[in-house]
């Protein structure tokens, strides 16, 4: 895989945002098509030189069959190649990686991806979630909500490992200083919390609290990205940003089938309720990278509950398996002088929206000094990871400045 090291650049981002608060609401079709104009535009491409288009799947507050043909209608654009990306969350990123494939083939001379969501516009976030992350004959008949659905992982993860419930406190904690810091958190005007604010907020699903909970966003967010071949970035274009490597598992769908997975990577040994498909999806991007972990600046992931940030922070590479509690604990993800973690806030703390690309934007704006939060020093490469369902689909992307020879 190493022939697709720095093969692709992202050479034009965009992003459209909108709130519950806005006078006239928008749907999430029309923040697409905004975000991917404003993309094309930054890229400097024209609408004809588009020739693939990757959109997450549906959103849940615009359920059209073929939703990627309604955003090329709007954007009058006729592409080689169209689909919706729909392993859940991990798409997002999975749609950047079959556009390098086809760049890399060498068929096409741009690709156009583009992910979003309004449901915090215009439907109840939490009922609607649950509907689609419960199986539909084995648990949704019992109504659980998403939390109770993730409470059976991180309960398996404290009695496999020791984690305890203040371990998993502390990234929420780490995640809201870093929302402070950003003008579009959701949770900036709340201020910041202490461990023990985590561990007496309400019992949501024991062992969850409120606090470790993601915060919906309230509004909706798209985000765009154009892709292009390496020869195209450097003789076109004058900012390029790289995908030094990328990687991506699929393990499942219900929460309940991780217990009848065998033979396949991460449940070569047999069935398990805490290794994902992230640490594999890991791999495979650090190895096309040729990095390592210790040479990422900064690391985003689309985890939803705090316990989950101590997983994705193992599954990364940043510390042992079983060590995310006692590596966030030591002050390996501490706001001052620790490994930058969720630099908008994360889900917990930023906000959840399905799908959201807005992750890999921020990675984009650190590496180019432009972040909208707290801007880091010198940031040369950094990871993001997405995942979609009851962790399990993730999709993993390494990102550089500059090309990795």
């Amino acid at each position: 895989m190493s022939q697709m090291r720095c093969a692709t650049a992202i050479v034009g981002m965009g992003r459209a945002m909108a709130w519950k608060t806005d006078p006239e609401p928008k749907t999430p079709l029309l923040l697409a098509a905004v975000a991917a104009r404003e993309a094309m535009a930054r890229a400097g491409i024209k609408r004809h030189q588009v020739g693939a288009l990757f959109t997450g799947r549906t959103p849940q507050s615009y359920m059209v069959l073929q939703y990627n043909q309604a955003l090329l209608n709007e954007l009058k654009i006729g592409p080689m190649f169209s689909s919706e990306v729909s392993s859940h969350g991990g798409g997002s990123l999975g749609a950047l990686q079959l556009a390098a494939t086809a760049l890399h083939a060498g068929v096409i001379d741009y690709a156009l991806c583009v992910t979003n969501e309004a449901s915090g516009i215009w439907m109840d976030q939490v009922g609607s979630n649950a509907a689609w992350e419960g199986d539909l004959q084995f648990e949704a008949p019992y109504g659980p909500s998403t939390p109770s659905i993730y409470a059976q992982s991180f309960c398996r993860y404290m009695h496999e490992y020791g984690v305890t419930p203040e371990m998993a406190a502390q990234v929420a904690v780490e995640n809201r200083r870093w929302a402070l810091d950003h003008p579009h958190a959701a949770m900036r005007h709340k201020g910041p919390i202490t461990v023990e604010e985590v561990l007496n907020s309400r019992m949501i699903a024991s062992p969850l609290r409120m606090l470790d909970c993601a915060v919906w966003y309230p509004g909706g967010i798209a985000t765009a990205v154009v892709l292009t071949r390496a020869d195209i970035a450097k003789a076109r274009h004058a900012e390029q940003t790289w995908l030094a490597g990328f990687g991506q598992c699929n393990t499942h769908e219900w929460i309940g089938e991780r217990m009848g997975g065998w033979g396949y990577a991460p449940f070569e040994d047999g069935p398990d309720l805490i290794q994902t498909g992230a640490g594999v999806a890991a791999k495979q991007a650090y190895a096309m990278s040729g990095l390592k972990p210790t040479e990422m600046d900064l690391a985003e992931t689309s985890a939803p509950f705090s316990y989950a940030n101590l997983m994705m922070l193992e599954e990364m590479g940043f510390c042992p398996r079983g060590e995310g509690g006692r590596f966030v604990g030591d002050g390996g993800i501490a706001y001052d002088g620790g490994l930058p973690f969720n630099t908008i806030g994360g889900y917990l703390s930023f906000g959840q929206v399905a799908q959201g690309l807005y992750n890999l934007k921020e990675l984009v704006d650190q590496l180019h000094g432009r972040a909208e939060g707290r801007q880091l020093p010198n940031a040369k490469a950094g990871i993001v990871h997405m995942h979609g369902g009851p962790l399990a689909c993730h999709s993993v992307v390494i990102l550089t400045k500059e090309p990795v020879t």
